[in-house]
């Protein structure tokens, strides 16, 4: 029996094997990447842009294989990602107890939301020179950056999702005896999680942004100090190699995060 049952079931996978087919959505992205390539491929060639400032598929090729080889690139990377993991984690640490505070507290809200609004609209690059000032042109810096850019979204999108809840659950669990306590577990919490979710996607691309635009103001190391590096030397190809490790970098997380803001967002209705 359990070899039948072995062999049913590896027929199955089989024959799942063979029906399974790409759906559309990805069968056009991966042309439209494909197209993207061969233009980019095509158009130095045929003159349609300055080769010396748009480089090659080919030559970024070429130029990855020699920085992961030759450039420390490990070593650079190692440096950027430890940035942006210790301030990615200090913006959820202090945001979403923030966000939730000023979402169930009007007095908390008048308090602090003046201050946080102001600093949400102030330009990075206007708070980068402070914090180089008083942190130093070490990883301190630029964690700070990476804290600041990650903070305000979060905490937004908190506020929202605490707002958001359905005041007709509220009243039923208090008339039923439900503590605060009970009422923020069990609804307020469940109801704002795909909202917190929503406000990490988007902290991921700021946080990401953050980091480079911090060691490429001043560091001594790492991914955006490489951009600079080569961005001065007009060496494009391998510019473009760091500048796509960044992108692939982001759109993998904020990719790994909608993936879970679509699997807590399920219960919610249309």
């Amino acid at each position: 029996m359990a070899m039948v049952a072995t062999s049913a079931r590896d027929t199955g996978k089989s024959r799942a094997a063979r029906n399974w087919r790409p759906d559309r959505s990805t069968v056009i992205s991966m042309l439209s990447v494909a197209v993207f390539f061969i233009l980019w491929q095509l158009a130095p060639e045929m003159g349609w842009v300055n080769g010396r400032f748009t480089s090659q598929p080919t030559q970024v090729l070429v130029a990855a294989i020699d920085v992961i080889l030759n450039d420390d690139f490990f070593y650079h990377a190692r440096i950027s990602l430890a940035e942006f993991s210790l301030g990615f984690a200090l913006a959820l640490v202090v945001s979403i107890p923030l966000g939730v505070l000023l979402g169930t507290s009007r007095t908390a809200r008048h308090l602090i939301d003046p201050p946080l609004m102001a600093l949400y609209v102030a330009p990075t690059l206007v708070l980068l020179p402070i914090l180089v000032v008083s942190l130093g042109i070490g990883m301190a810096s630029k964690v700070a950056i990476v804290f600041l850019n990650a903070l305000f979204p979060i905490v937004v999108n908190t506020i929202a999702g605490m707002s958001e809840a359905d005041p007709q659950l509220i009243r039923a669990a208090r008339s039923f005896g439900a503590s605060k306590l009970d009422v923020f577990v069990r609804i307020l919490l469940p109801g704002s999680l795909p909202s917190i979710l929503t406000g990490i996607r988007l902290a991921v691309g700021r946080g990401v942004m953050g980091v480079v635009v911090g060691e490429l103001f001043v560091s001594q190391a790492g991914i955006g100090y490489q951009l600079n590096t080569y961005g001065s030397a007009m060496r494009i190809d391998r510019l473009l190699v760091y500048a796509l490790v960044v992108s692939v970098f982001g759109y993998l997380l904020t990719v790994s995060v909608r993936a879970l803001e679509n699997r807590v967002s399920t219960w919610r209705p249309e």
